[in-house]
């Protein structure tokens, strides 16, 4: 019989707490930098994270909400928000945001008055919820690589 030290046991049960799984994912992220600047490529600004992925580099064997929400909280201290996107998560760093167009409501007024005052027929907006542009929703990650972090272009 293999009798084992309680501290290496001990090592085996740690698991990262937020701030230290932010600290992971964030370093993935300088690596990935330092290799596109040695191939003459611009910085990252936005990263598809799968499950199994973030499960392996968190020595997770689930990924809790409340879990992720604080690791979220840590990632927006650094400059990234992270978020669930469908069939996987993503990051994308806030000064990428930025540069982003700005949507004002000036357009819908009318159509505010009127939710306000309960009259706005939202029936004419269905159409809306049922993803036009054919962009995936929902389902499994085809990417089978789940350690990666996918290259923005």
């Amino acid at each position: 019989m293999v009798r084992r030290r309680a501290t290496s046991q001990a090592s085996l049960l740690h698991l990262a707490d937020a701030r230290q799984c932010a600290l992971l994912l964030l370093r993935l992220f300088e690596l990935r930098n330092k290799t596109r600047k040695a191939r003459g490529v611009k910085r990252m600004t936005r990263a598809k994270l799968t499950a199994p992925m973030l499960k392996a580099l968190w020595n997770r064997q689930r990924l809790a909400p409340e879990f992720l929400q604080e690791v979220a909280d840590w990632l927006l201290m650094a400059g990234w928000v992270f978020f669930f996107a469908g069939p996987v998560y993503a990051a994308v760093q806030v000064s990428a945001v930025q540069n982003w167009p700005r949507i004002s409501t000036a357009p819908i007024n009318e159509d505010l008055k009127a939710v306000a005052e309960g009259k706005f027929e939202f029936d004419a907006l269905e159409h809306l919820l049922w993803n036009p542009d054919g962009e995936t929703s929902a389902g499994g990650d085809e990417n089978t690589d789940s350690t990666r972090v996918e290259d923005d272009e």
